[in-house]
This record gives structure tokens, C-alpha cells and sequence, in this order.
């Protein structure tokens, strides 16, 4: 099913375009921190855990991830749909969260996420924060390279017009940015807890197998040779 969209006040702010329905959501708490820094602490102890655990460095970069997170923040945003919309390059990631520090927001990561932003910053400051990335490194109009390399002058010429749909990315690009963005990664950045937040797979081509198709393979036997 495709969601719906929402009437037609309000509008997107920055594309002009109808909201899509989603729901329902959660906004509450997601974990209880009293529980996760207690938890955390007893894993950093000296001797460790009462019993053994197979994986204690996992679950320590797990809680560790989770006690960073914003409580108050229910969203979050992933810097490769970001770039997917404007089709742009993609920033380091630290980079952006510095941007948005350094605008005077609040930010943090999202622990299932590893390209997660979950940030207090609204959303035109944290198109602004990619709106200077762009600035900085332009995007590359590859549908304009296509175009010629078929020989399409026509739309390509109706393109430079205008008379063309423009695309959610260019119209947030139309728009100049609003504040100042700074990428300079503050000093705060570098005083962060030593964890194994997002492990790599315990093995290659580890996880669930290929889903079965309900197809069944015929197998082919040869007879046995008679005596």
C-alpha cells in the first residue's frame, strides 16, 4: 500500500508539496536510563560480571549507544536518504553533527542505526546543513550527462526552462540557507567512551539465509547398476 497523504493545510515547507500519513507513532521514552547506566556501570567493573558473558563487549557498546541517545527526540534522520533526496555526495558524518552542535542544537546517534541523526534541530536547519555541504561540494546534475549522451537536446533545453517538474532535491537546494553553518568539529566530539557500538558480523555472510521461494527442486538419481 502507498501511505496517503495529508490535506493539503499544512504544507512541506520546503518543497511546497502534501505531507504523508504515518502512524501510529510512539512518542514517549523509548528505554529507561536509570536501568541502562546501571547496567552499563556493572559491565565496566573491574572484575566484571558475576557470571561470564560470551558477548559483553556487544552489549556494553549496545547500552553505551543507547544511554547517548536524546530521550526527548522520537526521530530520527539517516544521512544516506538525506543525500538520496538532494543526490548529493555524502558529508561525514561527524561533520553534520557538528554542524547542528555548532548551530546551537542538540544531537546524538541512534543505536540501530549507525548513520542515524537524532537531533532537536528543526528540519529547514537541518536541510540548511546540507544545503551548504551542497554549496561547498556541488551536485552533479548526471541526468543532464545522460540526456546528451542519448542525443536528447529537446528536454534537455525544456529542463534549463523550467518547464519541467522539478524534483524534492532542487527545490530544496532553490532555497538559500538560513543560518551560518559551521563544520568545525568541536573539542567536546573527541571525549566520547571508548565502546563497540555498531559490531561488525561475527562471521561472513552471517544472518538469516535466502528465503524459501515454495518451489520445489527436482533432483535428479541415477539408478543403482545391477549386478
Amino acid at each position: 500500500y502507498q501511505p496517503s497523504r495529508a490535506p493539503s493545510i499544512p504544507k512541506c515547507e520546503e518543497t511546497g508539496g502534501q505531507f504523508k500519513v504515518a502512524g501510529p507513532l510512539w512518542l514517549g521514552p523509548l528505554h529507561d536510563f536509570d536501568i541502562v547506566d546501571e547496567a552499563v556501570s556493572r559491565l565496566e567493573k573491574p572484575g566484571g560480571t558475576e557470571f561470564q558473558l560470551q558477548t559483553k563487549a556487544r552489549l556494553h557498546g549496545l547500552l553505551t549507544a543507547v544511554s547517548e541517545e536524546l530521550s526527548d527526540v522520537p526521530l530520527y534522520y539517516t544521512l544516506p536518504d538525506l543525500c538520496h533526496t538532494l543526490r548529493c555526495a555524502s558529508p561525514p558524518l561527524n561533520k553534520v553533527k557538528a554542524a547542528l552542535v555548532n548551530a546551537g542544537y542538540r544531537v546524538s546517534a541512534y543505536h540501530k542505526e549507525p548513520q542515524a541523526i537524532k537531533t532537536d534541530a528543526p528540519n529547514r536547519i537541518v536541510w540548511d546543513v546540507m544545503r551548504a555541504w551542497c554549496k561547498e561540494n556541488p551536485v552533479k546534475n548526471s541526468k543532464k550527462k545522460r540526456k546528451k549522451r542519448r542525443g536528447d537536446v529537446s528536454s534537455e533545453s525544456n529542463e534549463e526552462d523550467g518547464s519541467q517538474h522539478k524534483t524534492a532535491g532542487s527545490k530544496i537546494l532553490d532555497v538559500e540557507p538560513s543560518i551560518t553553518v559551521d563544520f568545525t568539529i568541536p573539542k567536546s566530539f573527541e571525549n566520547r567512551k571508548k565502546a563497540q557500538r555498531y559490531p561488525m558480523n561475527p562471521e561472513e555472510n552471517w544472518g538469516p539465509k535466502k528465503a524459501a521461494t515454495g518451489y520445489k527442486r527436482k533432483v535428479t538419481t541415477q539408478e543403482a547398476p545391477q549386478d
